[in-house]
């Protein structure tokens, strides 16, 4: 329960936030079967961004992922990342991002990590938006099955925005980070999802992430991915 709660304390500073400048989101979703297998899987997520002025912002994202099967847990996630923005000018952005991450399904007790970069507005129309991210990424990782380690990477990013109507749109995010020491560890990461409006502050949303570990944790396979469908709601 504390490792839950530690991931939702930073929201709390959006209490005190004038709501003009913030915006948040919250999805839930459940999937559960019964008969020749019984499972029961629970996905959770809250999201804010918070604008202090013309130039600087920040954003904040949770998320939880549990799910058992004939009364034994098979999948159990928890992350986190908070990120302060800076524009210099109108294309060019800094960034600052501090992440955890919890899953010991894939070999981690704790992940934590610290990435500064800087960031490109490459296209943004009323239709789309694409951003170009990159930077330096420092990771501590608590394993469940080895020591724990630090390490350096070299981090770059894609963010893609499409507006399939005023409120419809599909989001893509690509990632790579390398370690700076040792060339094979290495990762890249998939995610991308479709957004459907239903009703006023109410939306549809399924997404798909996929990712690749050259060197995952001793025991552990190199790729994950998961399928998820849930109700947002905007306010």
């Amino acid at each position: 329960m504390k490792k839950v709660l530690l991931i939702f304390v930073v929201p709390f500073i959006a209490l005190a936030a004038p709501q003009t400048k913030l915006r948040q989101k919250v999805e839930f979703g459940y999937f559960g079967t019964t008969g020749n297998s019984n499972t029961n899987s629970i996905t959770a997520a809250y999201r804010f961004s918070y604008k202090f002025n013309k130039k600087s912002r920040c954003k904040f994202f949770a998320d939880i992922l549990y799910s058992n099967r004939n009364g034994q847990t098979n999948n159990e996630r928890y992350r986190s990342e908070f990120t302060l923005y800076h524009y210099y000018r109108k294309h060019l952005y800094s960034f600052l991002e501090l992440g955890f991450l919890r899953n010991t399904f894939e070999g981690y007790n704790q992940q934590y990590s610290f990435n500064p970069g800087f960031g490109f507005l490459m296209l943004k129309t009323k239709k789309q938006k694409l951003d170009i991210l990159a930077g330096y990424e420092l990771r501590r990782n608590n394993y469940t099955n080895q020591p724990s380690d630090f390490f350096h990477y070299i981090k770059g990013e894609i963010q893609h925005h499409y507006r399939l109507t005023k409120k419809n749109s599909i989001k893509t995010k690509l990632s790579f980070i390398e370690n700076l020491q040792e060339r094979e560890d290495f990762e890249s990461n998939l995610e991308t999802s479709l957004r459907l409006h239903i009703i006023k502050r109410l939306s549809f949303k399924i997404s798909f992430e996929l990712k690749y570990d050259n060197l995952p944790p001793a025991g552990k396979k190199n790729t994950d991915t998961v399928t998820k469908a849930a109700i947002v709601y905007n306010f």
